[in-house]
C-alpha cells in the first residue's frame, strides 16, 4: 500500500502544469465571486488528478509490470479510492481555505450552515466521480472510458431531469421538498450523506476488484 502511494504521489508531481492551472483558476473564480463554486471545482479536479494515475499506470504495458509485482491486485484498487479520496479533500480543503479567505478581506460574513452545505455538495461530487471513474478505467481503458465516461454522466444528468420532470408533472414542489430536507438539521444530513456515500464506495470498491481480478495483462 505505501509503496503505490508513494508512486502515485510522484506520478501526480510530475504534472507541474496541473497546479498553476488550478490555481489560476480559483484565483479567478474569487474575482468573479464565486467562492462557493470553488469547492465544488477543486473538489471535481481532486478527482480527476488522482485518477488520471491510473492513465498513467496503464501507458506503455505499465499495468502488466505492476501486476507481477508482491502484492495484489485488490490492495491496487483499495489504493486507488484512498489516494482518490486523499488528494481530493486536500483540494477541497484548499478550496474551503480560499473562500474564508476571501470572505475575511472583503469583510463578509460566512454562515457555517452555507459552508456545510458546500462542503457537503464537494464530497458528493467527489464520491459520484471516484464510484464512476475507478471501475470504468479499469473494465475500458484510458480511451474507450472516456467515452464511456461521458455516456454515463449524461444518463446521470438526464435520470435526474427526467425525475424533477415526472416530480412536475405529479404536483411536488421540489423546492420546498429541499427546503424540508434542510430543515431537518445540516448536520443530521451531512452524517446521512456520509453513510450513504461511504456504502456506495464500498460497493464501486468490490465492482472494481471484480473487474481487476478477471483482467488480463
Amino acid at each position: 500500500m505505501r509503496g503505490f502511494l508513494q508512486k502515485d504521489m510522484e506520478l501526480m508531481t510530475q504534472n507541474r502544469s496541473m497546479p498553476v492551472i488550478i490555481l489560476v483558476m480559483t484565483v479567478f473564480m474569487i474575482c468573479a465571486k464565486n467562492e462557493s463554486f470553488v469547492v465544488s471545482y477543486l473538489g471535481m479536479m481532486g478527482g480527476f488528478v488522482s485518477m488520471s494515475t491510473i492513465s498513467y499506470d496503464e501507458a506503455d504495458q505499465g499495468m502488466g509490470y505492476l501486476m507481477t509485482l508482491p502484492s495484489t491486485r485488490r490492495l491496487y484498487v483499495v489504493e486507488k479510492y484512498i489516494f482518490g479520496y486523499g488528494v481530493s479533500i486536500l483540494f477541497l480543503a484548499f478550496g474551503i481555505l480560499a473562500w474564508l479567505v476571501a470572505d475575511i478581506f472583503r469583510g463578509i460574513s460566512l454562515e457555517p450552515e452555507e459552508l456545510l452545505m458546500n462542503c457537503g455538495i464537494g464530497l458528493l461530487i467527489v464520491v459520484v466521480m471516484l464510484v464512476v471513474l475507478v471501475p470504468i478505467q479499469l473494465k475500458f481503458g484510458t480511451d474507450n472510458g472516456r467515452i464511456v465516461m461521458a455516456a454515463v454522466f449524461m444518463g446521470i444528468f438526464g435520470a435526474v431531469y427526467l425525475v424533477s420532470r415526472v416530480a412536475e408533472e405529479a404536483g411536488i414542489d421540489m423546492d420546498q421538498l429541499l427546503v424540508d430536507i434542510r430543515s431537518s438539521g445540516i448536520p443530521v444530513l451531512f452524517l446521512i450523506c456520509l453513510v450513504l456515500l461511504g456504502a456506495v464506495t464500498c460497493i464501486s470498491c468490490g465492482i472494481s476488484i471484480c473487474i481487476l481480478e478477471r483482467k488480463e495483462f
